[in-house]
């Protein structure tokens, strides 16, 4: 007989997800936090997705840690160019109304939150590392995961849930996952503290409607691909006193390039605008993760064995472009939970009934959000063309206007500069292919649906 109905491994928003929905489908959950507490590993800023932390944690957005958070309004997105002389970017003014459902919060603080949701639905909390799992019939006929091994012992459940993230042990003993340095980007965050009084004079945040003090984006979010790409940015929250700087280097040309990345946060810290924004300001922790963003590889072929399934980015299931992938986790935890629930009623366990989990979150907009060819623009150098030949084509617009030449003249010299860009927007469109089909195909079935289109 199973110590537990379902074991969950990893107490992030994923893990506490699936523990907190088990838990009160009156199933016996044992969740796995590595660290000393959940959370313990985590300082550093994150944001949340508040209408499904609301729906499977009722009174998130009241919770006490949100008190002095900030709020981002707006995002200034840089790209630099030229060795790092000039930037073209744009900024998205989305506004406040737009943003109040993403929320900022230090994992630190929401984790154990989270976590103690879990344990009040009835969830056991303990405090273990994971390193294997248990197999019944492993190397015979119809292998089967019955529960994990962790440096406190061993526990057996029909079914283990892995959100330990991206790096999951579990998830490379499987057998379903073997990630390579394209698929991960290296993040380290330097924390800082100031005063709130000088920071708000700095960053010029406002107050919104609803009493939260909003960032609207006064800090430029920079990236580049010089000598590899790379990406850099900093959050301020006046009344917690705290300062992110993080920085991001994609792994795999990090080492074809052969830099350190702290070589890149050296130069982010002497920018003007960043020097400026932390005169006199205290270092005080680091930390370093890795996560998916811009991440050219995707999600994992399978999600599931009998016994056990992969929830966010244990399967490398965050979004590959931005890699939110709190809320993904979360959503499948939840899935997972459900189907576990299904399955000890009807008392059915078989490879079947754990196919439904990939049935199930493939029917949501988790699949649609497979798109790692986007990162291609960036990462192999397609963006950087695009934007070079856009800054010969300004330089050249600029130089012959204010020397006298009409603009027809400037157009028959300003096209052809474009012409090196030309195998850069072709990959770029070619990026685009399948996030064009899905949202045809999506057209498509709602023109139907409409009774509109084309009859047969």
């Amino acid at each position: 007989m199973s110590d537990y109905d379902v074991i969950v491994v990893g107490a992030g928003p994923g893990g506490t997800a699936a523990a907190k929905v088990a838990a009160e489908k009156k199933l016996k959950v044992l969740l796995l936090e590595r660290a000393r507490t959940p959370g313990d590993k985590n300082m550093s800023g994150s944001y949340l997705f508040r209408n499904i932390c609301e729906e499977i944690f009722p009174g998130f957005q009241q919770a006490e840690f949100h008190k002095g958070q900030c709020r981002i309004g707006g995002i200034d997105f840089r790209w630099a160019y030229d060795n790092d002389v000039k930037q073209y970017g744009m900024v998205a003014g989305v506004g406040g109304d737009a943003m109040r459902d993403m929320m900022m919060v230090y994992r630190n603080e929401s984790d154990a939150w989270l976590a103690n949701e879990a344990v009040k639905a009835g969830a056991e909390l303990k405090t273990a590392l994971a390193t294997d799992l248990i197999w019944e019939n492993k190397d015979g006929e119809n292998p089967r995961v019955v529960g994990v091994v962790t440096d406190k012992g061993e526990f057996t459940a029909p079914m283990v849930i892995d959100a330990a993230g991206l790096h999951s042990q579990l998830a490379k003993r499987s057998g379903l996952v073997r990630w390579g340095p394209e698929k991960i980007t290296l993040a380290i965050k330097y924390i800082y503290r100031l005063d709130g009084d000088i920071m708000r004079k700095r960053l010029t945040p406002y107050m919104d409607s609803d009493g939260v003090e909003v960032d609207w984006g006064a800090m430029p979010t920079m990236c580049g691909d010089d000598p590899c790409f790379w990406g850099s940015h900093a959050v301020g929250c006046p009344d917690r006193g705290i300062i992110n700087i993080i920085i991001y280097h994609q792994l795999a040309q990090e080492m074809k390039a052969k830099v350190n990345i702290h070589q890149r946060a050296q130069w982010y810290l002497q920018t003007d605008q960043v020097k400026a924004l932390l005169e006199g300001a205290e270092l005080v922790q680091f930390n370093a993760h890795c996560l998916n963003i811009g991440d050219t590889v995707g999600y994992a072929p399978k999600s599931y064995l009998p016994g056990y399934v992969m929830a966010g980015d244990s399967g490398g299931f965050g979004q590959p472009v931005e890699d939110f992938g709190a809320n993904v986790a979360q959503t499948m935890g939840k899935i997972a939970a459900e189907l576990a629930a299904e399955m000890k009623a009807k008392k059915d366990y078989s490879e079947a009934m754990f196919a439904k989990y990939e049935e199930r979150w493939r029917e949501t907009w988790i699949l649609s959000d497979n798109v790692p060819e986007m990162n291609t623009l960036m990462i192999k150098g397609y963006f950087q063309k695009i934007v070079g030949c856009a800054d010969e084509a300004m330089a050249t617009l600029f130089k012959m206007r204010f020397n006298n030449h009409s603009f027809p003249e400037i157009a028959l010299n300003v096209v052809p500069k474009f012409g090196p860009a030309v195998p850069a927007i072709v990959a770029a469109i070619g990026s685009f292919k399948g996030i064009f089909e899905e949202a045809g195909n999506k057209i498509g079935g709602l023109m139907a649906l409409m009774g509109m289109g084309k009859k047969e």
